[in-house]
């Protein structure tokens, strides 16, 4: 077929109205977009630059990254919609054309359409991918993940619904269920390594989901469908939104150091100039495929803005892979330091563009701090946009903890550390836990009773990672001897007797005076000879453990 046939045939074909209902003016005007570029025909693919065109367009009309769109069409069938034969692309799952559309029941109209015209192939594969993203709604059944706060035109929101384009199955499960390891054999998965691929030029790296093992359930047998446990994710790292929502008149900045500056046309093997990391410009008009012929022609899936450099001076291209909007990326790079933090080393800081000040000195581009400080750094670009980092250099070990007495009868471990650094406590060589100290110095632990003799370890580690050498100390004994019993004592008696603590002494006392002395026998008795008293006389019996802890008992003489 002709294109002139296919240009008149293509308002009529969509005006018959798509699966999901009747197309729009907006429908039908995103493939008009494409036609200039030549000629399509039944049995023979468009060129790999209108393809470019009609995946991009399509993607647009329904809000979608295009890097997506194109990235599913590379992984369902290459950007074809006929064979070298002529013959409509097909899988063994009855998958059809340029986005191997599968449906249930089609009539014989919707098949001859789906495989005669890959505008209307297209057109209907991302009409299906759109409903897909529908199901990140929570009230959605069957509904699946999303990220939270994320939107349509975030690249790394789409992972869930292209994982449902090709089917919420446990193949797609991005843990396995028989190791928890990483499936990075998915569908979703090999679809966004093309994105990264092919439209980003393999620099930039998505950011990856904190997927785990409990998030997916299902039988490794395949005895029971696929589960999701998990359905809104945190992603913390910077997302990468879609560079084709970038436009005349936005604010641009560059992405990757010496990214090319293509002086004349949107291609590769243009010449171009080499622009540093963060270098700014203007965009100047609306988005342009890769010139017919370049080296990278058939290769990626980007796109090429016409930009000019903010004085004026420079103009040209650059690929939509080294782009973002000047918002995102609004102060200068420091690179070898991180704010809040603190080193126990030399380090060497080096910044895209602009100056710098260190503690109110002008600081060299790329030179090392080396003595211990608290710094304040402050970079400055062109425009004014500020990055301040403050860190501290601590290259001295912490001083040893002191440690206060602890005795048998302690329920905490107490003593004084460095402001700030983290202590540790370890019984009898064994950790059992640390603590922050105060400002201060003043740590505290609480323990459970330990024996006499026990060892207790504390050291203090700073916050750059140096430790102590470490303060031991034993448990002492402070728990008074125990005393089982002491006979009756008459006045005819010369001897005390009883049972207390083994091998402590025993001392016999009237009033002040000392009248006998004697120790515990390794059976626990004790037997202490004493000169006869007086019937009513009080003596104390006084038990004296090995360190030194005493208890005594009082006794009347009796006739």
């Amino acid at each position: 077929m002709k294109s002139i046939f296919l240009k008149l045939g293509l308002l009529t074909t969509l005006s018959v109205g798509l699966i999901a209902g009747k197309a729009s003016a907006e429908e039908m005007d995103w493939a008009t977009k494409c036609l200039s570029m030549g000629d399509i025909q039944t049995g023979k693919n468009p060129s790999y630059q209108q393809i470019n065109c009609l995946l991009t367009n399509a993607a647009l009309s329904k809000n979608i990254p295009p890097e997506v769109v194109k990235a599913v069409a590379e992984q369902e069938s290459a950007w074809r919609q006929f064979d070298e034969n002529g013959e409509v692309v097909s899988d063994d799952k009855n998958g059809i054309g340029i986005m191997q559309v599968t449906l249930k029941d089609p009539t014989e109209e919707t098949l001859k359409r789906l495989t005669d015209d890959i505008i209307y192939n297209i057109e209907t594969g991302v009409n299906i991918l759109n409903e897909k993203y529908k199901l990140q709604n929570p009230s959605s059944v069957p509904r699946i993940p999303r990220i939270a706060g994320a939107g349509r035109e975030i690249i790394e929101n789409w992972y869930f619904p292209v994982m449902a384009y090709n089917g919420i199955v446990p193949s797609n499960s991005p843990i396995f269920r028989s190791d928890g390891a990483r499936n990075w054999y998915t569908y979703q998965d090999q679809v966004f390594s093309k994105i990264e691929r092919q439209s980003f030029y393999d620099d930039t790296k998505l950011v990856q989901y904190p997927f785990e093992y409990n998030d997916f359930e299902y039988k490794t047998d395949f005895s029971t469908g696929f589960k999701f446990n998990k359905f809104d994710y945190v992603l913390t790292d910077v997302l990468h939104e879609s560079g084709y929502l970038l436009k005349k008149g936005d604010v641009v900045i560059v992405t990757e150091n010496k990214t090319k500056l293509r002086e004349v046309h949107p291609t590769s093997d243009s010449n171009g100039s080499e622009q540093p990391l963060n270098k700014t410009f203007i965009i100047t008009g609306d988005f342009e495929y890769t010139k017919l012929g370049s080296e990278d022609y058939n290769e990626k899936h980007y796109v090429w803005f016409p930009v000019k450099s903010t004085d004026g001076a420079l103009s040209g291209y650059i690929s939509s892979a080294y782009l973002a909007k000047k918002k995102d990326f609004v102060s200068p790079i420091v690179t070898g330091v991180k704010n809040n933090s603190n080193y126990n080393k030399d380090v060497k800081i080096t910044f895209d563009e602009g100056t710098a000040l260190l503690n109110g000195a002008i600081f060299k581009n790329g030179a090392t701090v080396t003595k211990d400080g608290k710094y304040t750094l402050v970079v400055k670009d062109e425009e004014s946009n500020t990055t301040t980092i403050k860190f501290t250099i601590d290259k001295t070990r912490p001083v040893t903890p002191s440690m206060n007495s602890v005795s048998d009868l302690s329920t905490t471990v107490t003593g004084k550390a460095e402001a700030g650094s983290t202590v540790k406590l370890s019984i009898n060589g064994k950790y059992q836990k640390n603590t922050t100290t105060a400002s201060n110095g003043i740590y505290k632990f609480t323990i459970s009773k330990q024996k006499a003799g026990t060892t207790i370890s504390v050291t203090a580690t700073d916050k750059v990672g140096y430790v102590s050498a470490p303060k031991s100390l034993k448990v002492v004994d402070k728990t008074p001897p125990a005393i089982q019993s002491v006979n009756k004592v008459t006045s005819k008696s010369k001897t005390v007797t009883g049972s207390a603590e083994k091998y402590a002494s025993v001392k016999i006392y009237r009033g002040s005076t000392l009248i006998g002395k004697g120790s515990v026998y390794s059976n626990g008795k004790f037997s202490v000879a004493i000169k006869t008293q007086k019937a009513n006389t009080y003596l104390k019996v006084y038990v004296i453990d090995k360190a030194g802890n005493k208890k005594y008992r009082t006794i009347k003489v009796v006739k």
